[in-house]
């Protein structure tokens, strides 16, 4: 089981990675066509602002899996270097354990606010549905959860990071 979340971790990532690499080209493109649009022929895209918000919000939330992958989330290293690797282990532990109540939290409330949001559509992106915002929160949610539940099996007492190692990352 151990291994089988380990390579759907390491899938997921990489499906991450495309999705946001491809988003992150299609808005710079529909940005630089809009801004081409209002400042060289006068003719303002009125579309561009709903999928720009649209694009960013899955950008985030589809990128926020890929940064708890990489153990590069937000975390104080000044409390864990001067733990003991017993202890680091613990406690590095409870912290996940915590991540993973409030990311399934998030997925479960936020499943109703896509069903709430799902029958409105755009104004100026008719085709689109205002439940395509929200539906990237869970499904990043649902990921992380499976990269943090890969992290805490994997994790061993020796790996507790210090400020050396850090440095000798860094080089």
């Amino acid at each position: 089981m151990k291994t089988a979340i380990h390579k759907c971790s390491l899938i997921l990532d990489k499906i991450c990675a495309a999705i946001t690499g491809f988003l992150l080209v299609a808005l710079c493109l529909i940005i630089d066509y809009s801004v081409i649009m209002r400042k060289i022929f006068n003719s303002p895209v009125t579309w561009q602002y709903e999928l720009t918000l649209v694009g960013l919000c899955w950008v985030t939330f589809i990128g926020m899996p890929m940064t708890f992958h990489k153990v590069e989330h937000m975390r104080l290293t000044f409390v864990t270097d001067k733990l003991k690797p017993s202890v680091w282990r613990v406690y590095m532990d409870v912290i996940d354990v915590l991540l993973i109540v409030f990311l399934v939290a998030g997925i479960v409330n936020s499943i109703q606010v896509v069903q709430n949001a799902w029958p409105q559509f755009y104004q100026t992106v008719p085709f689109m549905r205002r439940g395509y915002y929200y539906m990237s929160f869970p499904i990043g949610a649902a990921i992380s959860v499976i990269h943090l539940i890969d992290i805490i099996l994997n994790r061993k007492s020796n790996q507790a990071p210090t400020a050396q190692k850090d440095e000798e990352v860094a080089v």
